[in-house]
């Protein structure tokens, strides 16, 4: 009983509370909380240089946590060294060690970490503005900018985050350069507050977008300029590109566009802020209005030796059960800390404080039930050294920016972001600023786990295992600065092509290989840009597997394909996945490369594919192997496969026939010569002997059972069923 008590005692003295009614002068215990989460890290830090080194938790009461700034957690936060558990080959962090110290959210209650400063002293704006719309008159409201801010980019309310004001969009007239616009008459103007209007567009291309910082605004002539390069020159999308109004650019934080409740404009040069509340009090003023003061919560940061081989990561810190909220987007203020830095696309930015909580360099951490909501950029990042570390069983929901980004080195040798979980989370309604961002991204991580997340309501893709940043790529182009030159041999920057060939030359720098995306469903993803995906592959290493995921209902036209193997992407399986209900307009399951479809389930296209519902394209794809495959057509048919080159290719071009094809299973409903000419060719090539057109007899497609009657032909050609219940949340 003695040794219990003591036991007991000892772990009460490594537990401190922290209430939003508490004293930084008090003892930090229950009956006397701190008031603040960094006087509670302080008392933790004294008792480790006193010698303690056992577990410890912070626990925090129920209310809104404040942080004006990024809270800060080191090597000296963490364990002292490695459980010394060597990582083993299977992807995935493994069972993790306790961890030796805990943020956890008090039993029952619901802590809020928050970087929100509570705007107060609000006045009816009296006269009417001559810039305010009409509708607008007697409706907003002005107060000033709190002290120690000077600018944000999101504003907030008691019920999420309101949206900044739009002005009607347009399509530039032509096309620029990546600083130069030319606009349509009267869409612009040299405002006097012009530092603080921003350009979104999307600069000539279906999969990004960008917002950008206006210079200078020359309103005769129609030409604008930005202080921060586009990824691409600023021209109107191809014909092809999806969008929901046919405008491509949009101006944002200018009184002219102020036009509804809930949106808001600021002037920093005047520090003042204008809002039309959208949840006012009794007598029509805002109220519970928070502006962020930073990007980032909180930063878990080992010691980084950027140019060397040795990063020592913080390790054991945990977070569970806490609401991380409200804080900003990080914009793009100048091409120094842009150009050439952006991770594919310009989809993010490498190595840069974008999410809310942030590790860099980290082993052994755990986020666990906690919710990441109502902010401007992304939930979760772990940046350059990231190993054995967990997210599960959370939720992500109105972020302007991604879910959880895992992000390693660039190109090189050095190979330190990997065997790390994403398990049972719920991911939605993210990409609300920046449409591009993704649910989940691997970029230049591998052995990572990502399984049983529900990932719903994108702007853009759900997940992306990539790293396609060439070695050859010049120092300004996307990703060109994270190259690690003088790791790749000089040959093989000579000698980068995209095929198989210089792939396989290249693949030793290419970390994101042998990742496991697995029993995650995914739906209603590509809501805002266009050429998006549920799932996405590109540039990355090998033995990426993509297995026993339920995509369905992706009912927007700017899908092409929920899989696909984009460029420069090989030795890839996609095995067993539900493509049910989706618009796909270009195909079911897209390959560029050398990969493996096997034992999928395509039924029920919304329209029938305009290349194939599996498409190999643009290289030759010879041993890709296609098995087990069941393809029910839309009633208007489509091809079951395409041979798709690039618009004037004539060499090097996928062909069927190159493939090891059999046992696979495919059914029209209205023409049962269907798949004729396709078998006649490919069996005199000595292929598809065994596969067949026949109805597959689901048990219940509607219901989402993808089980087989008894006597269907699909188990006959040996076909896996697919069990949906288990794809998605476990709980």
């Amino acid at each position: 009983m003695l040794v219990a008590f003591s036991a007991c005692k000892t772990n009460e003295a490594n537990n401190f509370y922290v209430s939003v009614e508490g004293e930084n002068n008090a003892t930090g215990t229950l009956l006397e909380p701190f008031a603040t989460i960094t006087k509670a890290v302080d008392a933790v830090r004294e008792l480790r240089k006193n010698g303690n080194t056992q577990p410890a938790t912070i626990y925090l009461r129920g209310g809104r946590h404040q942080l004006k700034e990024t809270l800060v957690l080191g090597i000296e936060d963490g364990l002292a060294s490695s459980d010394g558990n060597p990582i083993v080959e299977e992807p995935g962090a493994g069972k993790l060690p306790p961890a030796h110290l805990t943020f956890a959210a008090y039993s029952g209650e619901e802590p809020v970490i928050s970087s929100g400063i509570p705007v107060n002293d609000w006045t009816l704006l009296e006269a009417s503005s001559s810039e305010l719309p009409t509708i607008a008159s007697g409706k907003v409201w002005v107060a000033n900018l709190p002290e120690g801010i000077n600018k944000f980019y999101t504003l907030y309310d008691g019920q999420g985050r309101l949206n900044r004001a739009r002005a009607e969009g347009f399509v530039p007239i032509k096309v620029g350069d990546k600083k130069t616009l030319y606009f349509p008459d009267g869409k612009l103007r040299n405002w006097e507050n012009l530092q603080d209007v921003e350009l979104n567009i999307r600069p000539s291309r279906a999969w990004m977008i960008n917002m950008l910082p206006l210079e200078s605004v020359d309103e005769e002539n129609g030409i604008a300029r930005t202080k921060v390069s586009a990824t691409y020159e600023m021209g109107e999308l191809a014909h092809w590109v999806h969008t929901k109004d046919g405008n491509s650019a949009w101006i944002e934080n200018i009184l002219e566009a102020l036009d509804a409740p809930g949106e808001w404009v600021i002037n920093s040069k005047t520090r003042k802020i204008y809002l039309w509340p959208k949840n006012p009090a009794s007598d029509g003023s805002p109220q519970g209005i928070l502006a962020p003061t930073t990007s980032e919560l909180i930063r878990v940061e080992g010691t980084t030796d950027y140019e060397g081989t040795e990063d020592q990561p913080v390790r054991g810190i945990s977070f569970s059960g806490i609401t991380f909220s409200h804080a900003d987007r990080r914009a793009w203020t100048n091409d120094d800390d842009q150009l050439g830095w952006g991770m594919q696309h310009d989809w993010d930015m490498f190595d840069r404080p974008t999410a809310m909580l942030r590790f860099r360099g980290a082993e052994n951490c755990q986020v666990i039930n906690c919710k990441f909501e109502n902010s401007g950029g992304s939930g979760v990042r772990f940046d350059l050294f990231a190993q054995r570390n967990k997210v599960e069983d959370c939720e992500f929901a109105h972020l302007g920016e991604a879910g959880i980004l895992i992000a390693g080195y660039g190109p090189g040798t050095k190979d330190v972001n990997h065997h790390n979980d994403i398990i049972n989370n719920e991911i939605h309604h993210f990409s609300e600023i920046t449409w591009h961002s993704p649910g989940i991204w691997a970029w230049q991580s591998g052995y990572n786990r990502i399984a049983n997340n529900y990932i719903h309501h994108s702007g853009y893709a759900g997940i992306l295992i990539t790293n396609r940043v060439e070695p050859d790529r010049k120092l300004n182009g996307e990703g060109g600065r994270t190259i690690r030159r003088n790791e790749i041999s000089k040959e093989v920057i000579a000698n980068t092509k995209e095929n198989y060939e210089s792939w396989k030359a290249r693949e030793i720098y290419n970390h994101s290989r042998h990742n496991i995306v697995e029993y995650n469903e995914i739906t209603h993803a590509v809501q805002l840009l266009s050429d998006g995906n549920c799932i996405y592959v590109s540039g990355a290493g090998t033995g990426n597997i993509v297995r026993y995921n339920y995509l369905h209902d992706n009912l927007e036209h700017s899908m092409p394909a929920p899989i696909r193997c984009d460029d420069d992407q090989h030795e890839t399986l996609i095995y067993g996945n539900v493509l049910s209900n989706n618009y796909a307009f270009s195909a079911g399951i897209a390959s560029k490369g050398v990969n493996d479809i096997i034992n999928n389930v395509i039924v029920a296209p919304r329209v029938p594919p305009r290349f194939g519902y599996i498409s190999f394209e643009w290289v030759p794809v010879t041993g890709s192997k296609v098995f087990h495959n069941i393809i029910v057509s839309h009633p208007d048919g489509g091809n079951a496969y395409a041979e798709r080159p690039r618009k004037d290719q004539t060499t090097n071009l996928p062909d069927l026939l190159q493939t090891e094809m059999d046992s696979n299973l495919y059914f029209n409903p209205t023409n049962p010569n269907w798949m004729a000419e396709h078998f006649d060719r490919m069996r005199a090539a000595g292929k598809e002997k065994s596969s067949l057109f026949a109805e597959p007899m689901f048990i219940d497609v509607a219901g989402g059972n993808f089980g087989f009657k008894e006597g269907s032909p699909s188990i006959k050609l040996g076909i896996e069923p697919l069990d949906v219940s288990k794809m998605g949340l476990k709980k």
